[in-house]
Parts: structure tokens; sequence; C-alpha cells
């Protein structure tokens, strides 16, 4: 478990802990399992989330040896369900309670999809295709269906007659899923332009200089405001000149007092139409009244003509981490001379739902700004990229500091920039524009639905078959009570 998500992930690992987890509950009492296991998972996540979740260190203690121990009742489920079930039924108990425990977490606007056992895999790519259709639920899916699977075949003493059925459905599906994702990866890409991209990330030594000020003093950052606004400008400037027809900033690129915003949008819309190109500029603007009124970390998208095309607030604010205004537009999308764009700023990319609103659009390429830290590189890109994936249009992610990455609609990486082992500022990519059609653009979260469904309806069919089997014994008791009292009759 130390190694199947956060800090250290060792992809295999995730697909193995929960086979001891399942075995170890099978053989205790339900309490004291269910005890035993929240106490290790505690542990374990008080390890391995440290100074990914960002939160005050008392609540992240909370979060981490309370909340998240909400998983252990998926275990605590297949010890009293799967045992009352038959055929391949008891192997599916854990797997969609999971799958459920995941998708009810993920509604929290606190957690969003961090923490799920699917970006683990992020690296698998024939696996990753099957988000395409189900979204990530299939891949928790899969992933715990196999642990279910291995221990119903070790519970069986691993009897083949006893496992047959389960043993080759299982094996038929996971089989089926990865010769669609390796077909989807090589058979079905037809011809693509691509356009030449740049993202941006902060310099070194700004981010340093901007450390020693609170990201809320606008009086603080003003001593600093020219050396950001310049550096981003000249890269800007440099990049155009290389090739890009595109130049995307990092998330909060832009951080200066707000009463400057008007004459940088200014100075910034003079080079997008002296180099022709479009200029999405991100800023954190911070006004010299805070809290009275809070921060904006937006987008500008500049065409170029220098004209502005739309102004985007992010809409998903860390919760605790951001005193930021909560955005309330859509997703801004844009037709241009290289096909559709689409943009939304870090966290909400960590929301599948909200993201699917570009693949409804078609979007060709996604723009998805990130301001990261070192222990969330580079998971929280594997998670964008993932995004990708569902809605089929290629990605262009600037994370700084973490790790940059230009992506297809397959998820296979084109470019990529990590902040922690270079000092480069512009990461180029020649990307395609190409919209894939997906099955999970269209039916969401279906997949999810169905675990819940799957759920409720093993809980029901156990507490009725119980029911059911009281009620035989009952009436086979009156039986032979009647064949009783009619023997002693007759005698």
């Amino acid at each position: 478990m130390l190694f199947s998500n956060g800090r250290w992930i060792i992809p295999f690992t995730t697909w193995l802990y929960p086979i001891s987890f399942l075995r170890f509950m099978r053989l205790q009492k339900p309490i004291a399992g269910f005890i035993f296991l929240a106490l290790s998972a505690a542990v374990v996540n008080m390890i391995t989330w440290w100074k990914m979740i960002p939160v005050p260190t008392n609540v992240y203690f909370l979060i981490t040896g309370l909340v998240m121990q909400t998983m252990t009742l998926a275990f605590v489920a297949d010890r009293f369900l799967a045992t009352r079930l038959k055929g391949i039924l008891p192997t599916l108990v854990f797997p969609v309670f999971w799958c459920t425990l995941e998708y009810l977490s993920s509604l929290s606007p606190g957690k969003a999809t961090w923490t799920s056992l699917a970006y683990t895999q992020a690296g698998n790519l024939p696996l990753l295709q099957l988000t395409s259709v189900t979204g990530i639920w299939g891949i928790i899916f899969l992933i715990t269906w196999f642990a279910s699977m291995v221990n119903h075949v070790w519970a069986q003493n691993f009897e083949w007659n006893k496992i047959r059925k389960a043993t080759i459905t299982f094996t038929a599906v996971a089989a089926a899923i990865f010769l669609f994702g390796t077909l989807r990866l090589n058979l079905f890409n037809p011809p693509f332009q691509t356009i030449r991209t740049a993202s941006i990330v902060q310099a070194r030594n700004i981010n340093a200089d901007l450390k020693t000020c609170k990201w809320t003093d606008a009086k603080g950052l003003n001593q600093y405001s020219d050396e950001v606004e310049n550096n981003l400008l000249e890269k800007t400037q440099q990049a155009a000149r290389a090739g890009a027809k595109m130049v995307l900033w990092q998330e909060c690129a832009g951080t200066i007092p707000n009463h400057e915003e008007g004459e940088f949008i200014k100075r910034a819309a003079t080079i997008a139409a002296q180099e022709k190109i479009y200029l999405l500029m991100t800023l954190w603007s911070v006004p010299l009244d805070f809290p009275k009124h809070l921060v904006e970390n937006k987008m500008i998208i500049i065409d170029p003509r220098g004209k502005t095309q739309s102004i985007y607030v992010k809409n998903n604010p860390v919760p605790g981490a951001e005193p930021i205004v909560k955005g309330t537009t859509s997703i801004p999308t844009l037709e241009t001379p290289y096909g559709k764009i689409a943009a939304a700023i870090c966290y909400d990319g960590d929301f599948p739902n909200f993201i699917r609103n570009a693949g409804r659009n078609k979007t060709d390429i996604m723009f998805l700004p990130a301001n990261d830290w070192k222990e969330i590189d580079p998971i929280h890109t594997h998670m964008a990229i993932t995004r990708a994936v569902e809605n089929g249009f290629s990605l262009v992610h600037p994370a700084g500091p973490g790790l940059s990455a230009a992506a297809d609609n397959r998820g296979r990486i084109i470019s990529s920039m990590d902040y922690y082992t270079t000092n480069e500022q512009v990461m180029y990519a020649d990307v395609p524009i190409q919209h894939s059609n997906t099955i999970y653009v269209v039916i969401g979260d279906a997949f999810a639905w169905l675990c819940i469904a799957g759920f409720i309806t093993i809980l029901i069919s156990v507490i009725f078959r119980k029911y059911f089997l009281q009620l035989n014994g009952i009436h086979k008791k009156e039986d032979a009570n009647q064949k009783m009292r009619a023997s002693l009759d007759l005698g």
C-alpha cells in the first residue's frame, strides 16, 4: 500500500495490495479486522500523502488518519456480503463498492478525483484508453476486480471446477479491454495537422523572489511586478519568433497587484498582434484591499489581432488553499484557423464532469495550465493527461513548479519539461489538431452509477436471501410438524 498511490507509485503494487487486505479481512472477526485495517491504512496514508494535500497540519492528519479510511469499508463489505453469494457475484462486491466510494467522494469540492487508483496507471496506455468509454471508473473497477478475483481463487483453494467460470469471465473481460486499448492506440489514428505551441513557466529566480512575500500582499508583490511582467513578455516574444502560433503561460504566471493589470494586458496584446499569435496569459491579480476583495485567478485569451477573445476566472478554487474569486462562466471555447481550442485552470482539470464540457464542444486542443509543487509532480500531470483521453482532445499543460507536458488524444506525451530537472522556461510542442469522439463524452459517469446500482442490488439480494432462507426454514419446520401430527393421528 505504501507504494500503491501518493508520493511513491510503483504501478503494479496498486493491483497487489488489496489482495492481502481482502484475505486478512476474510480470516478475521469483522470488527477486529476492520479496526486493524483502518489503523494500517491510516498510518500509510499519513506517510504517502504528506505535503501532497495543501491543508494545515492538524487538518491533514484528520483527513489522512480518519476520513480516508472510509475506503476500508469496501473490505468490510466483501467480508459480510461476498461470503453469502455464489458464482461470480462474490468477486463483484469489492469492485462495485470501491468504485461507488470513489465516485461519491469525488463529488466533494475539496477532493475531486484526487487519490483515485486510476491515475496510478497513467503510464499504461492500452489500459488508459478504457477511460474514453467508462471514464476513470472502469480502471478502478478492473484493478479492484483483479484483487477480488485472486482472493476468490485463493479462498477456493485453487480448485479449477470451483473457479472456472469466474476466472474465464475475468480473463476474457481484461483481455478485451487491453485489446481495445491496443487497437485504439495503433489502428484508429487518421492523418492530422499539427500546430506549434509554447508553454511558459515562471523563472526560478523570480519564484524565489515572490516567496519573500505573501501571495495575497499586493504591496509586497508590487516590488517584483516589473520583473514578472518583463520576463513573461520577453519569453512570449522569444517563443513566437521560434515558430509558436499559440503561447500559454503556467497558472498564476502574472502575479501582480490588480491596479497594474490593465496596462500589463495592453503590453501583452501588443506583442500578440506584432507576432501574430494567440496568447493565453494567466494572472494572479491581487487587490490592495484584500481580503475585502478577493484575488482573481484568471486567463485572458488574446487573438493575433491583439483583441481579447475571452476572460476566464478559475471555476474550482482549491478549498482552504486559494483565497480567490470563484468563476461562474463555462469553459471558454474558441474557433481558430488552427482548430477549436478550450481552456481551464489547474484544479478545474481534476473534475472529469467539468472538463467533459470541452469534450462535448468537440475541442481539438485543451489548454490546462497549473501551478504545482514538488510532491505532486508527476501525478497531477497524469491526471490532466487522463482528461485528454476521456474527452478526445490534445492537451497543453504547463505546470510550474511541476511537470509540464503536451499530449495527444491517446495520452501519448509529445513533449515534456520538468521544473526540477531543468532551468528552461519554455516548452515547445507540435500538437495534433485533432478531436476524437469518445463514448465517455456521451454517457459521462454512467459506469460509476452502474456500480452504485450493482452494489445496492447485491445488498438487497443478500438481505432478502437471508429472509427467504429463514422463511423457508419456518415452512420446512411446519411441514415436519404436520407430518408428525398426521403420523400420530394415523397411529
